[in-house]
């Protein structure tokens, strides 16, 4: 019999225990790095679970110029216009989120990006650390220039995100003149409520396309308002009929003499045609005075409050519509690093104010308006 002492045996075992290690590491493959291509997985296994440490990706579009057949003329296209309210819109977003917000901003020139920047140079540098910023120039396709002048200067420059950001995953494109009333990952989270197929989210109109002015075809019951929209790029370059940029064009192209709205136009006509591809947005993540002016037509409004103001129709500004345009004036005044308590306050008082001396807006007929348009803001602030 052979006797091995253990002295002798602990080299050996290491040897052969190194020796199997090093024949499993041969066929393991390159390791992994990075986060996976996409973060949509089907199951949604691993989104979000880091919640706080969420980066938010937006779309902002900036154009200037005045479009053809523009609605309001050249004050609805001035970038002057556009960039106050994106002020507000930057600073309610900062003055909410607890997690980093980067903005791709997609201008027609460097020195109008230089422009937008600007607006938070003045932020205290906590705030300003919250927000990143890149350029990236309009791009239209050679043979559809003429799209850039539709409604709004480069409005539909969104349809070809998909094409211009090919490596990026998601985003989430918004309008200039919205205002956050809550924290801006709390909109970013809603992807993970999508589908397998789902490959956009965007809020009920609840006006316009139920009538008679409306002539394509649309949407639901009332159709989608665009000013906020979820965008999985990864997932829209194999949206069917050829990907989304394809399919976009081709329902541009079967009803464009009578498209009135541009881009969101053509989003309501591929989502007639598509519905199961889209995940509806609560009404309360795209509050505009439509919902307002003839009661409020937006029930889970009324229940929770609203979670973003959208400003369409010029009614940040107009002086027609001062319910909204006190919370777009209060959120301007306000000053970051100032206790959102003491800005609540007064956008409660102001409010007040508006109903008291009888002050031109119809939403002001609406029950609780003042509680819908605050409510869910004071979820954030106490």
């Amino acid at each position: 019999m052979i006797r091995v002492s253990l002295g002798n045996a602990y080299p050996l075992v290491a040897l052969i225990y190194l020796g199997v290690l090093a024949l499993m590491l041969s066929h393991a493959g390159p390791a992994r790095r990075g986060r996976a291509s996409s973060i949509y997985q089907h199951d949604n296994s691993t989104y979000g679970q880091d919640e706080a440490n969420t980066e938010v990706v937006f779309f902002i579009i900036l154009c200037e110029g005045v479009a053809q057949n523009a609605q309001g003329g050249k004050e609805a296209s001035a970038i002057t216009r556009q960039l106050r309210q994106a002020a507000v819109m930057l600073k309610s977003a900062a003055a909410l989120t607890s997690t980093s917000l980067r903005f791709l901003v997609v201008a027609d020139s460097e020195d109008l990006y230089h422009r937008f920047t600007e607006l938070t140079s003045e932020w205290p540098s906590d705030y300003k650390r919250r927000v990143a910023f890149e350029w990236h120039t309009v791009w239209y396709p050679s043979d559809r220039e003429a799209m850039r002048l539709m409604f709004r200067v480069c409005a539909t420059e969104r349809l070809f995100l998909p094409q211009m950001f090919p490596s990026l995953d998601a985003a989430i494109y918004i309008d200039t003149d919205l205002i956050f009333m809550r924290p801006p990952e709390d909109l970013w989270m809603e992807f993970k409520k999508f589908d397998e197929i789902q490959v956009a989210a965007m809020a009920p109109c609840l006006y316009h396309y139920d009538t008679h002015r409306n002539k394509v075809p649309h949407y639901g019951n009332t159709g989608l308002n665009a000013g906020v929209m979820h965008m999985n790029l990864t997932r829209m370059k194999k949206f069917p009929g050829g990907g989304w940029t394809a399919a976009n064009l081709k329902a541009f192209d079967t009803f464009k003499k009578r498209i009135k709205l541009a881009d969101q136009d053509i989003l309501n006509i591929l989502f007639h045609k598509y519905p199961g591809h889209l995940y509806e947005l609560g009404c309360e993540w795209n509050y505009r005075v439509f919902q307002c002016s003839a009661g409020n037509k937006c029930p889970a409004a009324y229940d929770s409050g609203i979670s973003i103001l959208h400003g369409n129709a010029m009614a940040f500004i107009s002086g027609n519509a001062m319910k909204l345009q006190t919370v777009f004036e209060v959120w301007e005044q306000h000053r970051l690093g100032e206790p959102l308590s003491l800005m609540l306050s007064q956008m409660e008082e102001k409010l007040k104010f508006v109903s008291s001396h009888g002050l031109p807006s119809k939403c002001a007929r609406t029950a609780h308006i003042d509680d819908i348009l605050t409510k869910e803001l004071k979820k954030h602030v106490f």
